[in-house]
């Protein structure tokens, strides 16, 4: 992969000014745009190099696989700075409860995921002293060294996350690993399993906080709002001394008596979810979670799991429930994007397939496969959801565990030898082998409808030989498009087109078809129509950082509509008040793909009434 041109095509689709906040994980670029409505996803899916995109929690997603982190580095060294502290400065926008709800799983998932190299790599050196135990050479100098290795990244656990926390959440990192650190130190350790101790006559919950998972995440978060309070009330000449010291004694003891004894009590009440799933009919529970596991990653719901993971590795030392869940679906994955690649006749896509499988089966990398591959083509992706309910059964019955934290793989294998049970291994083995043949036969059982059939990657889909004619969504005055006061419409970034500046404040929808998407902004519209043509309304320049003042949208995503139907209403007078050009461009987005090309059918300046035929599209 030539990491430079993929970074470079990306960059372009995108537009360098419309980057807020950049940063990726194992397999995924992770973007915070400032108008997502401005990006053509088929021209970023089309990028040799990229599995799939997707949009969740407020990021959008470009997955590329295991090579994201050399993508990410050929980024422009301006967007890659997007990644710091600069946000925290930025106003914070308005949030409804299910913006929190997405704040705190993105704080929790993200805290824990950033921490998984430590763990991970811990956790390994676990596995190889078993591997030493078995040989007769535990006990030596070297392996009581390796021991405390291992021991390490699980002991310091607070204080890890404590770090990746306050990155997450853009506070002092140093403050926060030192409030974390006190719930491991020695004397407080010393305390709990004594007398107890008490701060100002209120008394401390007694418990162990090392290796604990939540306590942390508590820790950073009540340090991010107490610093800003402690920096109001230090004078400017002050700071240096003052705010670290009252931030700490205000945390530190808010912390102790409160936060870090909820996050106790929650540790163990995740342990105990496990316990109770794996106690409840096993294969039942197992086979259901497996079978949903796929549309779980799709929507990153799989990341509920993180915390109880964690909590695992950190308490009994070993996790019976997500990672044994991920072994039958990473296998059944791998195995059904084999069997694509087997039976596709698409050169292209064939190439992807068996990719993608290779990705998922050795090292348990998912996503290509799962966004590139199955999910394009859906009836695979029900036969890797087959694959793995029924691997799941497996799973439940055998009661297998997992003893490093790893994406099971055939290379990561080893993370299924038991120090007590010598059979968990081969179980593994068996669930993977289940899971493989269910998925590759389901497939062919199944089938599927060939990419070669539309010709996708050769972009020779032919819709309407005649030409299609576009009307106007709206009443106004015409604009062509190439004058629009924003480069990515002016430079046809996006497709061609033509806009308006309109007169009334009403949308209506130019076509037969479906929306794809109404932003949740209400500042644009995505339609689909029945012939095929995507067609993207943005109503103003920039207007999405009004975050939905002055829109009132009348449909929702999925919805059908005919020409005529009224899809928005908008407050022209007030986004104008607000500073906002009103100037509404409307255009193809999937030109490239169709072969088309538009041809205006009215002259600047001239007024269009709604549903007056505006442009013509024509191969």
């Amino acid at each position: 992969m030539n990491y430079k041109k993929v970074a470079e095509e990306i960059t372009n689709a995108i537009g360098e000014e419309n980057f807020e906040h950049a940063t990726h994980c194992m397999s995924r670029l992770r973007l915070v745009l400032r108008d997502e409505s401005k990006v053509d996803d088929a021209s970023v899916e089309n990028i040799e190099g990229v599995k799939g995109v997707m949009k969740q929690g407020g990021q959008y997603q470009i997955i590329i696989g295991g090579e994201v982190a050399n993508v990410f580095n050929a980024l422009p060294k301006a967007i890659r700075s997007t990644s710091g502290e600069e946000e925290s400065n930025k106003e914070p926008k308005k949030k409804d409860v299910r913006g929190y709800l997405n704040s705190i799983f993105d704080y929790i998932s993200g805290s824990l995921v950033a921490a998984l190299p430590a763990i991970i790599g811990c956790g390994m050196v676990k596995l190889v002293l078993v591997i030493l135990g078995m040989v007769g050479l535990d006990g030596t100098p070297t392996y009581n060294v390796l021991n405390i290795i291992a021991d390490a990244g699980f002991y310091f656990l607070p204080v890890i996350i404590a770090f990746t926390a306050a990155k997450k959440l853009n506070t002092d990192i140093v403050l926060s690993m030192v409030v974390s650190a006190v719930l491991i130190h020695p004397m407080l350790i010393e305390a709990m399993a004594g007398d107890g101790l008490s701060f100002l006559g209120i008394p401390i919950y007694s418990t162990s906080y090392t290796s604990a998972v939540i306590p942390p995440l508590f820790a950073a978060w009540v340090l991010s709002l107490v610093l800003p309070l402690v920096d109001k009330l230090t004078p400017g000449w002050s700071k240096a001394i003052f705010k670290p010291l009252l931030a700490l004694i205000i945390t530190v003891p808010i912390v102790l008596i409160i936060f870090a004894p909820l996050g106790a009590i929650i540790g163990v009440g995740l342990t105990e979810i496990t316990e109770i799933a794996q106690k409840f009919s096993p294969w039942l529970t197992m086979a259901i979670l497996s079978a949903l596991m796929p549309l779980l990653i799709i929507t990153g719901m799989h990341h509920a799991f993180d915390p109880i993971m964690f909590t695992n590795f950190a308490g009994p030392g070993f996790d019976g429930l997500f990672l044994p869940l991920m072994l039958a679906t990473n296998f059944a994955l791998g195995a059904a994007c084999l069997a694509v690649g087997v039976k596709t006749k698409n050169k292209n896509f064939k190439s992807v397939a068996i990719s993608s499988a290779i990705s998922a089966s050795m090292a348990g990398i998912t996503e290509p496969g799962l966004f590139g591959v199955l999910l394009r083509l859906k009836k695979p992706l029900f036969a890797a959801m087959i694959g793995s309910g029924v691997a799941g059964v497996f799973v439940g019955i055998f009661n297998i565990k997992s003893y490093a934290l790893a994406s099971p793989g055939i290379i990561s294998m080893i993370q299924f030898i038991s120090p007590e049970q010598t059979s968990n291994l081969m179980n593994a083995i068996i669930v993977a082998v289940i899971a493989s043949v269910v998925s590759f036969i389901a497939v062919f059982v199944l089938g599927f409808k060939d990419l070669a059939d539309k010709k996708v990657n050769n972009n020779e889909i032919s819709l309407n030989s005649d030409g299609d004619k576009l009307l106007s969504p709206m009443e106004g005055v015409i604009v062509p498009i190439d004058k629009v006061k924003d480069a990515t419409f002016a430079k046809k970034l996006l497709g061609d087109g033509i806009a308006i500046i309109p007169s009334v404040g009403k949308v209506y929808s130019p076509v037969d078809g479906k929306i794809q998407v109404m932003f949740k902004t209400g500042h644009a519209i995505g339609l689909l129509s029945d012939k095929g043509d995507e067609i993207l309304i943005h109503v103003g320049i920039d207007t999405v950082k009004l975050d939905g003042n002055g829109f009132t949208p009348k449909v929702s995503d999925g919805d059908q509509v005919i020409a005529g139907d009224l899809l928005l209403e908008f407050d022209i007078e007030y986004i104008k008040s607000q500073g906002y050009d009103v100037t509404t461009p409307i255009v193809v987005t999937n030109l490239s793909s169709t072969n088309k090309k538009v041809t205006r059918l009215l002259k600047e300046n001239e007024s269009v009434e709604k549903l007056q035929p505006m442009i013509e599209m024509k191969p």
